[in-house]
C-alpha cells in the first residue's frame, strides 16, 4: 500500500522556517492526519534587549543577538506545563545546544519534545547566522537541505485585511539575581486583553518574566504564564564562556545548499512538466534569476513573523505511473501562504518525477492555513517550503 508522507519544512522561511516551527503532517492512505508540533517556532531575529516587547504566543527558545566578543555555548532547557479542564497536568520538556562565537556568529537548535521513554529528542533544525555576511542558513538534518539567504534587506509584508485586538501592556523591574554565575536583572511584562477582545468573557492576563544578563546580552531565564497555553519556561544551563568549536557554525558536506534569494521556480501554478528524467539542473538556483512573484512576501522567522499552520490538509494520492513502477520519492514545493490562508504560487524546488510532482501540487493547492502574523499580530503572506514524501508500503 502506498503511504504519502507530508512534511512542512518551514525554513526560511521559516525557518522557519520555519524550523520554521517545524510542523509535520504525517498523512496515511486512510486520510487520517496526525499533527506533531515541535517545541519552537522559527523566531530567531536577534534580541537586543531583555523583554523587548515581542511577547509571542509561543516562546521559541533562546534569542541570541549577534554580538562580537562575547562567545559562549550552553544547553537551553525548554519546558511547558499545561493543565486540562479535568485537572490533568501535562509537562513536556526538551533542550537545545546553542552557541555564539567571538565573531558574533550564532547557532540555535530546534528539537522535538523528549519522548516518553526518556530518549534523546530528535534534532529537526539548526539555524545559523553570520553578521559579517548577513547570511542566514537553516539546516534540516532530516532531509540534508541547507536553506540560505541574505538578511541585508528586510522583507516587506503585505497589507492585511483585518487587525487583531491589542492588549494593555505594563512593564516593571522585578529586581536582580545571579544565574550561572552571572548577575541578571528581571523585567516583568503583563499583557491584559479586555473582555471580548479575543472572545473572552472576562479579562485575560498573560505574564512574562525575563532575567537578562548584561554581560552576555541574553536572557538566562524566560518564564511565560498564559491561561490558554499554561506555563512555558526557557532556561540557559551548563553555560561555558569560551570559544565554541568552529564546526558548529559550518554547513556539513552532506547538505545540499539552496539559495532562497535566487530560487527559480520550475513548475508554476497548477504544475509544470512532468519529466521523469528531470535532473539536478532543473531545480538548481540561479544568481541571475530570482522570483519576482516573491517580492514583498514575508518569510517566517524573520523580523518577528510567525509560522503559518495548516488547518485543512487533504492527502496527496500516488500517481498510477509511480505505483506501477514502484517508485518512491520526495517533492519539495515552494508555496506562498496568503494572508487569508490560501496556498498560491506553488513551484517545484525538487522533483520526484513519475507524476508525483503534479500530485503533490494538486494536494497542496487545496490546503487551507491559519496564516502567519507579523510582530504587530496582523496576518501576512509568507513563502514556505513544503516537503512531500511518497513511500510504498
Amino acid at each position: 500500500m502506498s503511504r504519502p508522507v507530508l512534511r512542512e519544512v518551514f525554513g526560511p522561511p521559516l525557518v522557519l522556517a520555519t524550523s520554521v516551527v517545524v510542523l509535520c503532517f504525517v498523512v496515511s492512505a486512510s486520510s487520517q492526519i496526525s499533527l506533531q508540533t515541535n517545541v519552537q517556532t522559527n523566531n530567531v531575529a536577534p534580541a537586543s534587549a531583555p523583554g523587548d516587547g515581542n511577547v509571542s504566543e509561543w516562546m521559541s527558545g533562546e534569542h541570541i543577538p549577534a554580538v562580537a566578543g562575547l562567545p559562549f555555548s550552553a544547553k537551553v532547557v525548554l519546558e511547558t506545563v499545561s493543565q486540562l479542564q479535568d485537572g490533568t497536568q501535562i509537562t513536556r520538556t526538551t533542550y537545545n545546544l546553542d552557541a555564539r562565537d567571538s565573531a558574533g556568529r550564532t547557532r540555535n537548535e530546534m528539537r522535538n519534545w523528549i519522548p516518553a521513554d526518556g530518549g534523546e529528542p530528535r534534532l529537526t533544525r539548526v539555524e545559523l547566522y553570520d553578521p559579517a555576511t548577513k547570511m542566514r542558513t537553516d539546516l534540516f538534518p532530516l532531509t540534508k537541505i541547507a536553506r540560505q539567504w541574505s538578511t541585508a534587506a528586510a522583507p516587506q509584508v503585505l497589507t492585511p485585511a483585518a487587525t487583531v485586538a491589542k492588549p494593555e501592556t505594563r512593564r516593571e523591574a522585578i529586581g536582580t539575581d545571579t544565574m550561572e554565575g552571572l548577575p541578571v536583572r528581571g523585567t516583568r511584562v503583563t499583557q491584559t486583553y479586555a473582555t471580548g477582545a479575543l472572545g473572552n468573557d472576562r479579562p485575560l492576563t498573560i505574564v512574562t518574566e525575563f532575567w537578562f544578563s548584561p554581560e552576555l546580552r541574553i536572557n538566562l531565564l524566560t518564564k511565560r504564564s498564559d491561561p490558554r497555553h499554561g506555563v512555558q519556561t526557557v532556561r540557559v544551563t551548563e553555560l561555558l564562556r569560551e570559544e565554541p568549536d568552529a564546526a558548529l557554525f559550518a554547513i556539513g558536506d552532506e547538505y545540499k545548499v539552496v539559495n532562497d534569494a535566487a530560487a527559480v521556480p520550475v513548475a508554476q501554478g497548477s504544475g509544470g512538466s512532468d519529466d521523469k528524467t528531470a535532473g539536478a539542473n532543473s531545480t538548481k538556483t540561479s544568481a541571475a534569476g530570482g522570483n519576482s512573484v516573491l517580492n514583498g512576501i514575508a518569510r517566517p522567522g524573520v523580523n518577528g513573523v510567525s509560522i503559518p499552520r495548516c488547518t485543512y490538509c487533504p492527502n496527496p494520492s500516488f500517481s498510477e505511473e509511480a505505483r506501477v513502477a514502484k517508485v518512491q520519492g520526495t517533492v519539495v514545493l515552494q508555496v506562498v501562504v496568503t494572508a487569508d490562508g490560501r496556498a498560491e504560487n506553488i513551484s517545484v524546488m525538487r522533483r520526484a518525477g513519475y507524476g508525483l510532482d503534479q500530485k503533490a501540487i494538486e494536494a497542496v493547492k487545496t490546503w487551507q492555513f491559519k496564516p502567519a502574523v507579523g510582530p504587530d499580530g496582523v496576518a501576512v503572506a509568507t513563502v514556505v517550503p513544503i516537503e512531500v514524501t511518497f513511500r510504498l508500503k
